[in-house]
């Protein structure tokens, strides 16, 4: 897991030891970092108390020196990676542009994701029917890459980096 993904749900308040934690810390140990910390943050076992998760989680960031991203670094590298994945697997194409979609909701309509507001209501026509849009699922797909190839020319290549 990507530090920033993980920075992302931390800014979102929707962290928990197994689904982000654990995980960030053995993919960590994956590439090689080693601390003191890290290496009791991946072994914990369950039941997990959320502060000592926590506790070791900021003490592996400090001995590693590991930068905190910004929020908006965090909402970028998102934003970038759900695009990727439309461009790169057109059969998650109506997927990511849903949950683009979402995050235009849920980041409180940030002017980046605008676009997916009117590819969601597509989605919607497609899949629910109802509001006259007579949207085919290959035209659907071809506006979704289309408005993603646009958008990927903002954001500058992201590194697999920490």
């Amino acid at each position: 897991m990507d530090t920033r993904k993980l920075f992302y749900d931390i800014y979102r308040n929707n962290v928990t030891a197994e689904q982000h934690y654990l995980p960030w810390a053995l993919c960590m140990l994956e590439k090689d970092y080693e601390s003191p910390s890290l290496y009791i943050l991946a072994s914990l076992q369950s039941p997990y108390n959320i502060f000592e998760v926590e506790d070791y989680f900021r003490r592996t960031i400090e001995e590693l020196k590991i930068t905190v991203p910004s929020e908006q670094a965090c909402i970028d590298y998102m934003i970038y990676t759900r695009l990727q994945k439309i461009v790169q697997d057109k059969d998650m194409a109506i997927t990511e542009a849903y949950e683009l979609y979402d995050m235009f909701f849920k980041l409180d309509c940030p002017r980046e994701l605008i676009a997916w507001v009117h590819i969601g209501d597509l989605i919607d026509g497609f899949q629910y029917g109802g509001n006259g849009l007579e949207v085919t699922e290959e035209v659907l797909i071809q506006e979704i890459i289309r408005e993603a190839k646009n958008q990927l020319k903002k954001y500058s290549p992201w590194s697999d980096e920490k």
